[in-house]
């Protein structure tokens, strides 16, 4: 083992396991290797390395051709659960409330903001959390249906409407209303 000093937080086992599947991976001989050592930094073996000189090993070895690549990859992370764990809402979410809300004929300019705080009870009409969003999309999507029966009867469904209407309609259209809507639309 080398007596040589190096500066730095020493090397890790996760580098030297790294290193070692590099050199595997990239065919270098035990001669090479130690030959690579002493002239990029005049140590004997990997373990005489700093954390620093060993991240300048495998960015060579990367250089090279060497990927890191996980053969157990992670599972995505899952919301955290519990009574007392808020999510904040998503910008889908966020887009999906303005979309359906786009649709609503309001009577005064703030309709929205207004319906929220006073129907839903969210603080200045403003959806900070999935849950709030969550109700406020369904809100919106009733009152919006509500709207189109009072208009147009209850198989609006089946009618010609602006193309963000009929894009609502086949997201949302009732079972019973689907090979209706096929005859009217042909798409």
């Amino acid at each position: 083992m080398s007596q040589r000093k190096t500066h730095g937080a020493p090397i890790t086992r996760v580098q030297v396991t790294l290193i070692h599947v590099a050199k595997g991976e990239l065919g270098i001989d035990d001669d090479t290797y130690r030959d690579m050592l002493q002239e990029m930094f005049g140590a004997g073996s990997s373990k005489d390395l700093s954390a620093a000189e060993a991240d300048d090993l495998l960015e060579e070895f990367k250089a090279r051709g060497f990927r890191v690549v996980s053969r157990h990859p992670r599972p995505a992370k899952k919301r955290p659960q519990g009574k007392n764990v808020v999510h904040l809402a998503s910008a889908a979410e966020i887009d999906k409330l303005n979309a359906v809300a786009s649709l609503i004929r309001w009577r005064v300019a703030n309709g929205l903001a207004l319906f929220l705080e006073k129907r839903l009870a969210i603080k200045g009409g403003r959806v900070r959390t999935a849950r709030e969003a969550y109700l406020a999309i369904e809100a919106l999507k009733k009152m919006f249906e509500n709207g189109m029966v009072k208009a147009h009867g209850p198989e609006w469904w089946t009618m010609r409407h602006a193309p963000e209407i009929e894009e609502y309609i086949h997201r949302h259209a009732p079972a019973e209303f689907r090979d209706l809507m096929g005859k009217v639309y042909k798409r």
